[in-house]
C-alpha cells in the first residue's frame, strides 16, 4: 500500500487543480531536490539532520542513492558525520544485480552476469523499506526508479 500512496496523492493533487511538479508523476519525501546535482552526500545528510528535523512533527529518511557501494571506511566516515548532524533516519541505496540464468547476485549495478556472461539480468534496489526487483515494482514505481539520480 505505501509504495503507492505518494503517486495516488499526486494524482488527487493534480486533478483538483494543486500544482504539481510536471516532470515527476508522484511525490517524494526529500527536503531536496533530487536531481539538483550540486548537491552532496554530505549537503544531503545536513538536510535530514536535526537543524531541520526538530521542525517536523512527521516521519522522514534520507535515501541516500549511491552509484556503488563505498568502502568500510567511507561508510564509517558517513556514518560519523550523521551521528554528528543528528541525521537519524537514513538508507544507502545501490543498485544490485542478480541474473535470471543462474541466480547470481552481486551487490554491483551490472550489465553482464559475472558468473555466467547471461545479459538477462534484473536490478533490485530499496523501495519501501525492503529490497525488490525494480521490474516488480508498481508501473508508476518503475517509473519513478528510472528517475533515481544515483551518485
Amino acid at each position: 500500500m505505501g509504495e503507492n500512496v505518494s503517486y495516488k496523492h499526486y494524482n488527487w493533487d493534480k486533478k483538483d487543480g494543486y500544482y504539481v511538479s510536471p516532470k515527476h508523476i508522484m511525490y517524494s519525501s526529500y527536503f531536496y531536490n533530487p536531481e539538483d546535482e550540486s548537491l552532496s552526500i554530505l549537503d544531503k545528510f545536513v538536510m535530514h539532520g536535526r537543524k531541520f528535523s526538530s521542525m517536523c512533527d512527521g516521519g522522514m529518511a534520507l535515501h541516500q542513492n549511491l552509484q556503488e557501494s563505498l568502502s568500510k571506511e567511507q561508510y564509517r566516515k558517513l556514518l560519523k558525520f550523521a551521528a554528528k548532524n543528528g541525521t537519524s533516519y537514513f538508507t544507502f541505496n545501490v543498485r544490485n544485480t542478480c541474473c535470471e540464468d543462474c541466480g547470481y547476485i552481486s551487490k554491483h549495478t551490472l550489465d553482464k552476469c559475472p558468473h555466467c556472461g547471461s545479459t538477462n539480468i534484473s536490478h533490485l534496489t530499496r523501495i519501501i523499506g525492503y529490497l525488490k526487483k525494480i521490474k516488480d515494482f508498481s508501473e508508476p514505481r518503475q517509473i519513478e526508479a528510472s528517475e533515481r539520480v544515483y551518485n
